[in-house]
């Protein structure tokens, strides 16, 4: 199974997730995206989403079972399985982002911008703020979080997701593998008219809604677990 996170974070994020599936006996890797982690100093001066879905390929030794990606990262698996159908068997996005004449991705880099600086000047500070704005979180994930904004290639991440054009239900409509949904009820990305258009085009059964904030993955982990292990049983057999 594959992990890939989303902007402004790194692989790092995973932390409690893929110990949980380490630990249940999957073998997990995760990945970080060109611009952010060990990766934030690699690839074109401009990035595309088509960038950061062909370095994740190049960072998959063979293919897998599974590739899960959050916001951006479900962009990019949705884009790089487009690129290489045979490299993964299934997918699960989680609250991806809406497209990008949906949602005002300038608005998204002015407020990353605004968050990067405050975390560069004082990082305890902001430790604390991320602890107040997400209760469920733990402190490893807040100092995960500063760290990521920390070491995040903020020019060149901004300058994606100004000229972004990604077209969310054309992806998913276009997906070769099977498909899974875990959409948040709380600061979603996934906003109308995109939601009900993805939803209408995966059904009930490919759709899991749940009580949480877009990174489900920190806030709900034992559900985030429960859906994904749920898919890749039933995609076994």
């Amino acid at each position: 199974m594959v992990l890939i996170h989303g902007v402004s974070s790194s692989h790092l994020t995973w932390w409690r997730n893929a110990q949980d599936l380490t630990d249940l006996h999957w073998r997990v890797q995760t990945v970080d995206l060109l611009g952010h982690g060990d990766r934030a100093d690699r690839g074109n001066e401009d990035l595309r989403v088509d960038d950061l879905a062909r370095d994740v390929l190049e960072q998959l030794a063979e293919p897998v079972d599974l590739v899960v990606g959050h916001s951006l990262g479900a962009i990019v698996a949705l884009t790089l399985v487009t690129m290489a159908p045979h490299q993964t068997s299934a997918l699960i996005i989680e609250d991806p982002p809406a497209s990008a004449a949906v949602l005002d991705l300038g608005e998204t880099a002015d407020q990353l911008t605004v968050t990067v600086d405050k975390t560069r000047h004082d990082s305890q500070a902001a430790a604390e703020a991320v602890l107040r704005e997400n209760p469920m979180w733990s402190v490893v994930d807040a100092s995960n979080s500063v760290q990521n904004r920390l070491r995040l290639d903020l020019e060149r991440v901004c300058r994606l997701l100004r000229t972004a054009d990604w077209d969310l239900p054309t992806l998913v409509a276009g997906c070769p593998v099977p498909l899974h949904l875990l959409v948040a009820t709380q600061n979603s990305a996934l906003v109308d008219p995109d939601r009900a258009a993805v939803t209408r085009l995966l059904g009930d059964g490919r759709v899991s809604v749940l009580d949480s904030g877009h990174d489900i993955h920190r806030d709900r982990p034992a559900l985030w677990l429960h859906e994904t292990l749920r898919f890749a049983h039933d995609r076994r057999g």
